[in-house]
């Protein structure tokens, strides 16, 4: 075989080489699709960026909040027990009136229990 010929049949074996800077279509439409994808990944970082800014504003009011709400706590657990014995007395015996209401059991018992209700 002669010098010709063989590099006749590289040139037939070698992949076609492209002539230009023009790209196939499908590179084109991949390249479009990886761009199309960052523009969409960093407007989603954006809002996260956002939303988590948003939060943290929100998360120390909550905290500040739960600060004055323990220490209005802790002040009204310090303040002196005043007027906390509201309602009758449960060491005071009551007398009550029980002549002639209707009873049962004997009239001369050491304990007489009075029930009220309201039959409405």
């Amino acid at each position: 075989m002669t010098k010709r010929q063989r590099e006749r049949t590289r040139q037939q074996d070698a992949p076609p080489s492209h002539q230009g800077s023009s790209m196939n279509p499908m590179g084109l439409a991949t390249l479009g699709g990886v761009v199309l994808l960052l523009m969409i990944s960093f407007s989603n970082w954006r809002e996260l960026s956002g939303i988590q800014s948003s939060m943290d504003g929100r998360l120390s009011q909550l905290d500040t909040r739960l600060g004055q709400l323990d220490a209005r706590i802790d002040k009204v657990a310090a303040a002196p027990a005043r007027n906390q014995a509201r309602g009758p007395d449960p060491n005071k015996v009551y007398p009550i009136k029980t002549a002639g209401a209707p009873a049962k059991g004997p009239a001369s018992a050491v304990v007489t229990i009075a029930e009220f209700s309201d039959f409405q």
